[in-house]
Formats: structure tokens, C-alpha cells, sequence
């Protein structure tokens, strides 16, 4: 009996573990998992990872100094956010600088494009500027620009230089400055080849790598999509993007040894399986949505469904806290750009349509004579939809405008 009661309670702890490490993977993002594998692989000896040959980072493997990270402690991202909490910035603008500055490459470069920062986030062209207009002026001078071109045009703003021949020479001459065919240059930009060395030891004054020198951090969660849906032949169809995970097998070497631990062995294997289930899962998750939003993939934003975690986890036969697990933090490169996979999840499509129409209202409104919260919510009830006022000041916040006194020009 006691043998007996002692198998329970250890198959008990056993399953316990495993369902831990199972939910913690599903949870996990690609960049999460990423790192969650190098580090178990290192701390384990029955762990072997490899990576595909398509496998890539999405960042430059850019070499740094031993010293670099002994001198700082803190991370880049440590340092910028430190800086923006400094700034009296409203709640919605700062939110955006640090998921700005959370999206930058190992250079200090935006790891993903203005346009999709503006899908990903739901904001307005006026806001994203804004917000880049603050990180261009936090230090080092040239974070979060978007090429090389740009990183060397935003320090020179920063120092007061607006020398348009200087920024035409940059945008589009950097490659005959590097092959030094300076008479092209010259003839075309119609300036003396004493002022191109001019402009050449001026740029040798920037640093094209703002990033240099601080220590990045490893942590961040960069927004790499879980899997990429796309149009082939008038169908969705959708593939998971399982280059960025090292793939995990057990050591053959060390599960042959006599003097093998077990609890390492297992916990390998327990690992291998758990990231064959989050494939599955993810599987099942996405051929129910490509077939339940197919409208959006096609037309956008204004013809999304309503679905709930409910409608999925019912037709899955999963339970809701799977779904969320398996959808929480991950994104999609789809034809509507990057997303995230929640944006999906609607409780009332309805709420999009309105909001589209108040969006549609204020930007063609009179800025002289904005229109306010009660009158749009007459026109709504107008065009069949009963929201109240205080509905529609939500919406409005919700959308990023300010209030009709603050729209007043």
C-alpha cells in the first residue's frame, strides 16, 4: 500500500511538471521559445538544437567588444526607456515610443516598418510621427531610424544641418562616394569635388551603427510572425514560420550512457513533445481562422466577424485557456500586414464599423467647426446604429482624437 501510494504521488508530480513546461511553450512566442530553448540547451546535456539553414534573427549579427558589456550594465533598452519616462509625454504617445524602442535591432534600427507599426498598434499617421519625432531625439542620436540613409540624415538634423544636396548625396550617391567617383557625383548634384570631400568628412563624423557600444538586451521580444498567410490561387493558405525555433532532438551520446541522468533525458524528450503539440495547436488555430475571417484577409479591417475564444474552443474541442495560451504575444504576416493574432478575436464586429465611420466623420469634419460626440451619435442612430454619447467619446479616445475643443483650429 505505501509502494502504491508513493507511485500516485509521484506520477502525479510527474504530469505536473509536464503540463507546466507544456503551457509554458504553447504561451511562448518565437522569440520567447527561442531563447527559452538556448538556455535549456545549455543547462541541459541531453538537449541538442540545431538550426535550419533558412534559420535568420531578422538582425545583423553585428560583433562587439568583450569590454562593451563589462563597462554597462544596463541594456539600450534600459537606457531609452529611462529616458522617455523622463518626458512629459501623454499615456498613449509614450506606450508607443516604448513599443518602439522594445522593436529595435541589434544596430539600434526599427526591426519592423513605420507602415506596420501603424496596423500593429491601430494608430494614426499623426501619432506614429509624433512618436518618432521624440525617439530621434533620444540618445544615442539615430536610434530607431529605419535604413542607414535615414540613421545618417536624423543625426544630421539633430545638429542642426538641413544642407539638402548633403541629404541627396546620402539618399542616393552613397555607393559612387564609396567607389570614389566623385566627377558623377559632382556633375550631377552640380557642386565642386572639394565640397563632396567636404560632405564625405562630415558624414565620417556619424556613426552608422547608433547601437555600438551598449549592450542589447536579449530579453526583448521582437515582433516575429508566427506563421505567414498569404493568396495563392484565390485561396488562403498559411505556413508556420518554424525557421526562427532551433529544432530540439535528445543526445544520442548522452541518452547511451550508463551514467546518464534520467531527469534530463525526460525532461528532453517532455520538451521535444511539447513543441510538436504547440505546431499542432497552432495548426488547428489557424485553419479556423483563415476559413472564419476570410472577409478581412480579402478586404480589411471593416469585415472582420465576430468570434470569441468560446467559438474556437468549441470547435477545437480545447479548452478556452489553451486558445489564449496559444495565442497570447504571437502575430501574423498576412495580406493585411503584420497582426496580431487577437486582433482577430472580436466580440462585437460591429464596434469596428462604428468606430470606422466616427474615424471617417472627424477626418473630413470642418476643423473649424468639429463635430461632437452628440452629433455623431445622431448620425449613427441615423444609419441604424443606437450608441450613446458616452459610447462614442469612447470610441473617439479609443481612436486617438482629442475632443471637439481640442480638434478646434
Amino acid at each position: 500500500m505505501d509502494f502504491s501510494l508513493k507511485l500516485k504521488q509521484e506520477t502525479k508530480l510527474v504530469l505536473t511538471q509536464e503540463m507546466k513546461i507544456s503551457m509554458n511553450i504553447l504561451q511562448m512566442s518565437s522569440s520567447q521559445l527561442r531563447e527559452y530553448l538556448e538556455k535549456e540547451a545549455t543547462i541541459n546535456p541531453a538537449i541538442e538544437i540545431s538550426y535550419s539553414t533558412s534559420s535568420t534573427k531578422g538582425v545583423s549579427e553585428e560583433e562587439y567588444s568583450p569590454l562593451d558589456f563589462i563597462t554597462k550594465e544596463e541594456t539600450l533598452i534600459d537606457y531609452l526607456e529611462e529616458q522617455i519616462g523622463y518626458l512629459q509625454l501623454s499615456k498613449k504617445i509614450k506606450k508607443i515610443c516604448i513599443f518602439i524602442v522594445n522593436n529595435l535591432d541589434s544596430r539600434g534600427y526599427l526591426a519592423i516598418s513605420k507602415v506596420e507599426l501603424k496596423k500593429l498598434l491601430k494608430i494614426n499617421m499623426q501619432e506614429l510621427n509624433e512618436a518618432f519625432e521624440i525617439i530621434y531625439t533620444l540618445d544615442p542620436i539615430g536610434i530607431g531610424a529605419e535604413n542607414l540613409k535615414d540613421c545618417l540624415k536624423i543625426q544630421l538634423r539633430n545638429k542642426g544641418i538641413y544642407d539638402e544636396k548633403l541629404f541627396t548625396l546620402i539618399e542616393y550617391y552613397l555607393e559612387e562616394v564609396a567607389n570614389q567617383n566623385y566627377s558623377i557625383i559632382a556633375q550631377e548634384l552640380k557642386i565642386d569635388e572639394n565640397k563632396i570631400l567636404d560632405y564625405i568628412r562630415l558624414i565620417k563624423t556619424l556613426t552608422p551603427i547608433p547601437a555600438r557600444g551598449y549592450r542589447i538586451d536579449t530579453t526583448s521580444n521582437y515582433v516575429v510572425p508566427e506563421a505567414k498567410i498569404e493568396v495563392k490561387n484565390g485561396e488562403l493558405v498559411f505556413k508556420i514560420n518554424e525557421g526562427v525555433i532551433p529544432k530540439v532532438s535528445v543526445n544520442s551520446y548522452y541518452s547511451e550512457s550508463l551514467a546518464s541522468d534520467k531527469k534530463f533525458i525526460n525532461t528532453a524528450i517532455n520538451i521535444v513533445k511539447c513543441l510538436e503539440k504547440r505546431y499542432q495547436t497552432l495548426t488547428k488555430i489557424l485553419e479556423f481562422l483563415i476559413k472564419k475571417q476570410r472577409d478581412y484577409f480579402f478586404r480589411g479591417e471593416n469585415f472582420l466577424h465576430t468570434l470569441i475564444l468560446k467559438d474556437i474552443a468549441t470547435e477545437l474541442n480545447l479548452h478556452e485557456s489553451t486558445i489564449s495560451r496559444a495565442i497570447k504575444d504571437k502575430y501574423l504576416d498576412t495580406p493585411q500586414g503584420i497582426i496580431s493574432i487577437k486582433s482577430l478575436f472580436i466580440i462585437d464586429s460591429k464596434k469596428i464599423k462604428i468606430k470606422k465611420i466616427i474615424e471617417e466623420l472627424i477626418n473630413k469634419e470642418n476643423k473649424k467647426n468639429p463635430i461632437s460626440d452628440e452629433r455623431i451619435s445622431i448620425y449613427l442612430k441615423d444609419k441604424g446604429y443606437i450608441v450613446a454619447r458616452r459610447t462614442v467619446t469612447k470610441y473617439r479616445e479609443e481612436l486617438g482624437f482629442g475632443s471637439t475643443r481640442d480638434r478646434k483650429k
